[in-house]
């Protein structure tokens, strides 16, 4: 019986970095592996032997991706906003640093949930569980600033943080597409005019949930 050989955690990390870059850049289809082998440096069967095929390596790739994100991710900057727009405005500040310190993993996990019709199965069932989860940790990071907040009669949490996520996802949308016309941008100040733009949106919203 063959022994199979012990992974070499290097040359399998410069596989997933090179899949999530050119998955990201690319889309699934378009990407094949062996681009992917040769840019991390290793050979196309390396690549099988340690990913199986392509849609295992692209599933690896978001996962690493995700993962990247749930280890880095702040807490206290939902927690330890002052109010509702505050925590917002934080939230968002904070993606977008996020963004410029990880765009390889961001555009992946985007473009992922946007064209998930166009991935394989196992992949759509990743991005449908990682979108619930996701939903589930805002909502978790949410709760101790909403809960502090008075409502209008007929209001409920649940109907504010449905209509903050309406806004604050198409406000997402806007960036990505802001940040992809201006790949010169680097800082987090650049995108002050969209970020002061949703703080208005916010309030508006505010004034129409809460009692002043």
């Amino acid at each position: 019986m063959t022994k199979r050989l012990p992974e070499d955690p290097a040359k399998k990390a410069r596989m997933l970095t090179a899949a999530i870059q050119l998955f990201a850049e690319q889309g699934y289809e378009p990407t094949h592996v062996d681009q992917i082998a040769q840019q991390a440096a290793v050979s196309k069967g390396l690549v099988f032997k340690y990913f199986t095929n392509k849609e295992q390596l692209y599933l690896a790739a978001l996962t690493a991706a995700n993962q990247q994100f749930m280890t880095v991710i702040d807490r206290t900057v939902w927690q330890n906003s002052a109010d509702l727009s505050a925590m917002i405005i934080n939230a968002t500040r904070y993606k977008i640093q996020l963004q410029l310190q990880f765009p390889a993993e961001f555009n992946l996990l985007m473009t992922a949930f946007v064209h998930q019709q166009q991935l394989p199965a196992s992949s759509q069932a990743y991005v449908q569980k990682m979108f619930v989860a996701n939903h589930d940790l805002t909502s978790e990071l949410m709760t101790p600033v909403v809960a502090l907040l008075q409502f209008k009669p007929g209001a409920t949490a649940a109907d504010l943080l449905e209509v903050i996520g309406y806004i604050t996802n198409g406000y997402i949308h806007k960036i990505q597409r802001y940040l992809a016309a201006h790949p010169e941008i680097t800082k987090i100040e650049q995108m002050e005019p969209l970020i002061q733009d949703l703080a208005t949106k916010l309030k508006l919203v505010e004034s129409g949930f809460i009692q002043g």
